[in-house]
């Protein structure tokens, strides 16, 4: 885990240091789009449900997440939370995750991939195999999280999508799909005749 660590901040470094943007950073710069503004350095809310796999469960596990990307800056990062287990709100397994995320957005989709870490809380209850007891599994590890998103707008800042998500830890290796709805904090106002932050407008 703390190799994984040093490589993610590495790779992440020297990202950063790589990528030459000429164009001075402006917090409070804005887009019009449908005579309506909007913050270009947004922040946005993600939530859905759908289905998954995992490798210590027999059967197919229904999930529930919900996330929160933000950003500092031009890089952007995720702050998450999911839970599954055999049907929607009877949970076998919560986690949290943490990751850098990079985004590509315009007026028509939003597009996210993410790589970071995880805390996963969990068990198995005892049941009968046969004429043997199985007893209960409880676990409490850190693992890897991996997300891709993406993002059909139906306006700038509300959408709906799907998103791929993977989960992997020492106990279990868990694989799924959402469904997911978009909210972004993009909104500032109707367009006015002049605003020295805006540096672009679309129709």
């Amino acid at each position: 885990m703390k190799k994984f660590l040093v490589i993610f901040i590495f790779f992440s470094s020297l990202k950063c240091f790589s990528q030459k943007d000429t164009s001075k950073y402006d917090r409070l710069e804005e887009i019009i789009d449908n005579d309506k503004r909007y913050a270009l350095h947004n922040n946005y809310l993600q939530a859905g449900a759908g289905f998954g796999g995992s490798t210590i469960r027999k059967t197919e596990q229904s999930s529930i997440g919900i996330d929160f990307v933000f950003h500092i800056k031009r890089q952007h990062f995720q702050l998450g939370f999911l839970m599954s287990g055999d049907k929607f709100l009877a949970n076998n397994n919560l986690s949290g995750h943490l990751g850098y995320c990079y985004r590509i957005e315009d007026e028509r989709r939003n597009i996210a991939f993410t790589a970071g870490v995880s805390q996963n809380k969990g068990g198995i209850a005892a049941h009968l195999d046969g004429t043997d007891t199985i007893p209960e599994l409880l676990y409490r590890n850190p693992g890897i999280y991996l997300s891709a998103s993406y993002i059909k707008k139906l306006t700038y800042d509300i959408g709906i999508g799907v998103e791929l998500i993977a989960e992997l830890n020492q106990t279990q290796q868990f694989v799924g799909i959402k469904g997911v709805l978009f909210f972004s904090g993009a909104y500032r106002g109707k367009a006015k005749i002049y605003n020295r932050h805006v540096k672009t407008k679309r129709k």
